[in-house]
């Protein structure tokens, strides 16, 4: 199925909407279960496979943090509340790369208690989906780019171009990797990743 909806956010109102930290300290403690609603919703590694759910397992050890090869995941501050200390990704800054040079995903693997789940393959991972706002987009407004399709990891599968030359969002197929957000021209930029436990919520 194919989404065309126009998103009227920039990066930095969507960032305060969804509760995104812009930066902050680690710290950590054991694994806890607590509600959806007790943290804001945040960017989780691939592997995650629910919020809470995740949050109950993961016990803020940091080893995927060390074993991200693009240095792309962080952990939460202390403005995260009970997500304090769990990892997570501001493509916008730093993208998940999917260890596209690796035979594994690394923060995966290096998971000690299954908080991260294994996934069959790259094109299975489902961190978020990407949302265009089309009000700001260049190919949305007459300028040529194509800068998110080229960078897109599955390109015509996750992002298409329709025939005009702008850019679709495939919902069923985007891992939600931050890539095309991290590529886009506009600043503010003019994709934005709606994390998987946002739309646990909708």
């Amino acid at each position: 199925m194919t989404s065309s909806k126009s998103f009227a956010y920039n990066r930095r109102d969507f960032l305060k909407i969804i509760g995104i930290p812009l930066g902050g300290a680690v710290a950590g403690w054991g694994a806890v279960s607590v509600a959806k609603e007790a943290s804001p919703a945040l960017l989780r590694p691939p592997g995650a496979e629910g919020e809470e759910a995740f949050l109950a397992a993961c016990i803020r050890c940091g080893l995927c943090v060390e074993a991200c090869p693009y240095d792309t995941l962080r952990p939460a501050p202390a403005s995260a509340a009970a997500a304090m200390g769990t990892p997570y990704l501001a493509p916008r800054e730093t993208p998940c790369y999917l260890c596209q040079n690796y035979g594994k995903m690394r923060c995966i693997a290096a998971c000690p208690t299954g908080a991260l789940q294994p996934v069959e393959e790259k094109a299975a991972v489902r961190m978020g989906t990407a949302v265009i706002n089309q009000s700001t987009c260049l190919a949305w407004n007459g300028i040529v780019c194509r800068a998110c399709w080229h960078a897109c990891p599955f390109p015509d599968a996750a992002i298409e171009l329709d025939l005009r030359g702008r850019p679709i969002v495939h919902t069923n197929a985007c891992v939600g990797c931050g890539i095309c957000d991290h590529v886009c021209l506009t600043d503010p930029g003019s994709i934005a990743i709606v994390p998987a436990a946002v739309e646990e919520k909708v």
